[in-house]
């Protein structure tokens, strides 16, 4: 038969095991560094791709596109490890619609994330301004169609010119 008692108070040694168990080391990238390297990659990789173009070697293109790809990949893995997720999720990067949650988790969650499910400032910070993005681009893109919709409008129900008109009638 068990000595503890479910009804005691938690003795030192256990509340010790449980804050233990909350500063938990995650590992892998956190949020600056993975936002840095993830910046470098592409623009090394951008400037690597326009060299390529210019010396006229297509092959070298698709080379770097994956090599481009596998960083981004890793990068991903070592942020998701962080997070606290399984590096797995990283395969969502190349899945449409999914990118876009796993990217802003890497981009905006703290280190632990999926354990305390609790974002902090520089979090709430960084998705308000990916919606803010979002909006000022549909907002954008509303203003240009409708200024087509209205110059194709006018364009096809304006009267005509009165020298069209003359000609016309004289013809």
């Amino acid at each position: 038969m068990s000595t503890d008692n479910p009804f005691a108070a938690p003795s030192f040694d256990t509340e010790l095991a449980m804050d233990q168990q909350q500063l938990r080391d995650y590992g892998g990238l956190r949020r600056l560094p993975y936002f840095g390297y993830a910046f470098l990659v592409g623009i090394i990789n951008n400037i690597l791709q326009q060299v390529a173009i210019s010396a006229g070697i297509p092959e070298l293109l698709i080379v770097l596109g994956i090599l481009g790809l596998v960083a981004t990949l890793w990068l991903a893995v070592q942020r998701l490890k962080n997070l606290g997720y399984s590096g797995w999720w990283a395969i969502g990067l190349i899945v449409p619609i999914l990118n876009i949650l796993v990217g802003l988790r890497c981009l905006a969650c703290p280190e632990g994330y999926a354990d305390h499910k609790t974002l902090d400032t520089a979090g709430k910070t960084i998705i308000g301004l990916f919606f803010g993005l979002i909006i000022l681009a549909i907002a954008v893109v509303a203003l240009v169609a409708s200024r087509w919709a209205i110059s194709w409008w006018f364009g096809f129900c304006k009267a005509p010119e009165p020298r069209e008109f003359e000609e016309s009638a004289n013809g």
